[in-house]
């Protein structure tokens, strides 16, 4: 398992969010405990949110109360909740998104990579065979045509498999999306996956920009898609947001 799997950004100067001094002065360094065992369970569920049903399981787990673990969740303004009793931090889900959206780009510029020194070693292959050709016997030329086929006939075969893992990957983020819309009570039907598809051609062709704009609409729980970035004011629609928070650094994470 990769060490940063389940890694996320924490600010050193938490405690001094006035929401979280309002936490300590109350509830005590226990309460302020409880809020980061809460950020890291969100952490590691797959869209980030959890329901509100298991918090006494959590409370049992951590030996607390489920008196002061709703406590925490409900009377700070540390996390959000959705209409089907879910509740998430939208700090978490905007750090979340950064992190992934970085490991994406090292990803893809890993494959170009990859692409760019295959088609080098194809070309050196051509150019050697093309060199020994030049003296070679009627029988050699014949099996190295036959050779240079089977290595055409390779390289064909791998970039069918990278299209079907790139479609793959487009059609598990589509999925992920309607089972999102499944969670806030407004399945899909066979008709609105053509619609969305269709306005996703219409925000971008690019495969990969519609796998982040699929999961951008996943993070944030949203029916439809949108452009990556919303500029509006001098701002992204995630910062205009979250303008109204506290001018502290820590009120990034405390959405």
């Amino acid at each position: 398992m990769k060490k940063d799997a389940y890694y996320f950004s924490h600010d050193s100067n938490s405690k001094d969010d006035p929401k979280c001094v309002m936490l300590i002065e109350q509830l005590g360094l226990e309460g302020y405990g409880i809020f980061w065992v809460l950020v890291e369970t969100l952490r590691d569920q797959p869209n980030y949110k959890y329901p509100m049903s298991l918090i006494p399981a959590i409370a049992r787990r951590y030996n607390s109360t489920t008196q002061k673990v709703e406590t925490v969740v409900k009377n700070y303004n540390l996390f959000q909740f959705t209409e089907d009793e879910f509740f998430f931090s939208i700090s978490l889900m905007d750090r979340m998104k950064h992190l992934e959206t970085s490991r994406l780009k090292k990803s893809l510029a890993g494959k170009k990579g990859n692409d760019v020194r295959w088609s080098n070693r194809i070309a050196i292959a051509e150019q050697s065979q093309c060199d020994n050709n030049a003296i070679a016997s009627p029988s050699q030329i014949i099996a190295s045509k036959v050779k240079e086929s089977k290595v055409k006939e390779t390289k064909v075969n791998k970039i069918k498999d990278k299209k079907i893992i790139e479609d793959d990957s487009f059609t598990q983020t589509m999925n992920g999306f309607k089972e999102m819309r499944k969670l806030i009570k407004k399945p899909m039907t066979d008709r609105a996956v053509k619609i969305t598809i269709s306005n996703l051609n219409k925000l971008t062709t690019n495969e990969n920009e519609q796998i982040l704009i699929l999961e951008q609409s996943i993070a944030n729980s949203w029916q439809g898609v949108f452009p990556l970035k919303e500029v509006k004011n001098g701002g992204t629609k995630q910062n205009i947001e979250q303008s109204s928070a506290a001018d502290y650094d820590f009120s990034k994470y405390t959405g």
